[in-house]
């Protein structure tokens, strides 16, 4: 039975406007069209990857979206052609081993990588596929290839290296005081380990080392001596560290023996020891940058960079083991110092070097072709050497060992009362020249010793400067306020060396007096020296004489106002002349032959 409020309601809903009604229909109808377009979006998707790889699927890393199988296969086999997988690196105890690669190669089943790529979006029904293609094509989704190796050659591989591995064992021992601990015996168990580098082939990833453990069996070796009956403690290891330096060493049990006998009492002087073990191992010079002055514009170059070095304190570290030791700790600091380089290649604006300061010269012209060649090996050694603010220059340090090993060749050479042939004939003609650079521009001389005899190589005598390495040295001390900068320059063809100093050149005037002869002794007479090489009657003269002397050289040097006068002294000995003569050859009266015994 209907009531009056029904009937009102169904009169307002037959007489409800039309607008209303369109507005309705239109709606449900674009609904509908919306619904078919989803559908056939969906169809026209999945019919386009019926036989496709879909949307964010990739192999390796290499995209393989709307690609055929085949296509894909093809793709990656073309692209990682040239990029093999990562290597296969065994491990045991903090070692690694890598696989030999040319015996066990990696590789990569790109045919199933790219059948489980084509997969992705193709499990459950129509719509549950839909939703996998759409989520894919949004995140993506990568294939790693699994990898594999020949078992044979894995395990050949494996076989090969497994010696490195295996360690023979020993049984725990006492050694008076010392208790050595046992070491394992460990041999490694081939085809366990085969099977474990297989299953890391099957998980690992194309571009990463594989890593799988070597299987390895232990086995500590009982010792059948009988315990000790009263066996000391054992120590705790003491570790020595330098955070800054990177370097640590360990103060194991046995260590802490020798340097620490009984509880409380250190040996400071076997652990001093031990530190200056650890100093050979540490320590290293700083270098000094070598650089090159241009003086058309007075700019400094780089030729060799400068480098820190470093050294071991020891008796920081020493105090600093001694109190860990007294406080039981496990940790001691390795007190490790910088060493800056005398010359930095930072810092080249605070050197001071600006012009020329002076510059010594000798002649050369008419040398054999083996002392030219020590000259010029003599001279590179100083290409660009600086010398700091009151540093002393030594030219045995710079030039090293005079060797042939060095690149010096056989040359003559004075030897105690004659000249013969020896390795680094004409070296001296460097020495000479730097000594001249030193002398003129006012430089204190340290250490400096003329020839024996005079040498017609260096002009008047009195101005020259003989070495031997190591114990025949020229020095010079640079007192200057700025570094100084040394060039070599060797002239080959015209016979000419020149040494150029660059820095600041001081407020000082220089004069070098003319070289006093005195004390003039003329040689004894001429020796002859019969020498069966020669032809009968033939002479060869081998030495020239000389007239011994002493020669002073009077340096003035005024600077800021004041003068000083200093005196440079050589001593030569007289030099007679030696010939080597033939059999029967014609000797003066007043000579007589000798003979070689």
């Amino acid at each position: 039975m209907q009531t009056t409020a029904d009937l009102s309601r169904r009169s307002r809903s037959l007489t409800a406007p039309p607008i209303q009604r369109g507005i309705v229909d239109f709606a449900g109808l674009l609904l509908l069209i919306l619904l078919l377009a989803l559908l056939i979006s969906g169809a026209l998707w999945h019919f386009w990857f019926l036989n496709r790889i879909v949307y964010g699927v990739s192999v390796a890393g290499a995209p393989v979206s709307g690609m055929t199988r085949a296509a894909a296969l093809q793709m990656l086999t073309e692209r990682f052609a040239e990029a093999p997988p990562a290597p296969v690196s065994l491990h045991y105890a903090g070692q690694h081993w890598p696989l030999p690669m040319q015996q066990a190669p990696v590789e990569a089943d790109l045919l199933t990588a790219v059948n489980q790529a084509y997969l992705v979006g193709r499990q459950g029904d129509f719509s549950a596929r839909l939703v996998q293609q759409v989520v894919t094509a949004l995140r993506g989704h990568d294939i790693t290839p699994p990898l594999t190796m020949d078992e044979a050659q894995v395990r050949a591989a494996i076989a090969q290296i497994a010696p490195q591995v295996n360690r023979t064992g020993r049984p725990a021992t006492q050694i008076s005081d010392v208790a050595i601990p046992a070491i394992a015996r460990v041999e490694v168990d081939v085809e366990a380990t085969v099977q474990s580098t297989l299953m890391a082939l099957r998980t690992g990833v194309w571009s990463q080392t594989i890593l799988a453990p070597f299987v390895v069996r232990e086995e500590t070796p009982v010792s059948s001596a009988p315990p000790q009956a009263e066996a000391l403690p054992p120590l705790r290891p003491v570790r020595v560290r330098s955070e800054q330096a990177g370097l640590e060493f360990a103060l194991d049990g046995a260590a802490l023996r020798r340097v620490m006998p009984a509880p409380g009492q250190v040996e400071e002087p076997a652990l001093r020891a031990m530190l200056e073990g650890w100093a050979a191992q540490i320590d290293f010079a700083p270098r000094d940058a070598r650089l090159r002055f241009n003086p058309n514009t007075g700019s400094l170059s780089v030729i060799q960079s400068s480098a820190h070095g470093r050294a071991l304190d020891i008796d920081a570290t020493l105090a600093a083991i001694r109190d860990a030791l007294a406080n039981g700790s496990s940790q001691a600091p390795l007190v490790v110092e910088d060493l800056a380089p005398a010359v930095d290649s930072t810092r080249l604006a605070e050197l001071g070097i600006r012009e020329l300061v002076s510059s010594g010269v000798s002649y050369f012209k008419g040398s054999s072709a083996a002392r030219i060649r020590n000259i010029e090996v003599a001279a590179q050694q100083f290409d660009g050497v600086v010398i700091p603010p009151n540093g002393i220059f030594s030219f045995n340090k710079i030039v090293e060992n005079v060797t042939s090993a060095n690149g010096f060749e056989d040359s003559l050479v004075i030897w105690g009362d004659q000249t013969v042939v020896g390795i680094g004939g004409g070296v001296c003609q460097v020495s000479t020249t730097v000594f001249r650079a030193a002398y003129n521009a006012g430089f204190p001389i340290v250490e400096r010793y003329n020839h024996g005899y005079i040498v017609d190589w260096y002009g008047e005598p009195g101005l020259d400067a003989t070495i031997y390495t190591p114990t025949v040295d020229f020095r010079f001390r640079n007192d200057t306020s700025a570094h100084l900068l040394v060039e070599p320059v060797v002239d080959s063809i015209n016979g000419v060396i020149t040494f150029n100093f660059y820095g600041t050149k001081p407020n000082r005037i220089v004069t070098v007096g003319a070289p006093v002869q005195t004390e003039i002794k003329q040689p004894e007479p001429a020796t002859y020296t019969v020498d069966a090489s020669l032809a009968p009657g033939q002479r060869k003269q081998v030495e020239w004489e000389k007239p011994g002397m002493t020669v002073t050289v009077q340096r003035t040097i005024v600077e800021n106002g004041a003068t000083r006068t200093d005196t440079l002294t050589s001593r030569y000995v007289p030099w007679r002349a030696v010939y080597l003569v033939g059999p029967g050859a014609d000797t003066p009266a007043a000579a007589s032959a000798e003979t070689p015994g």
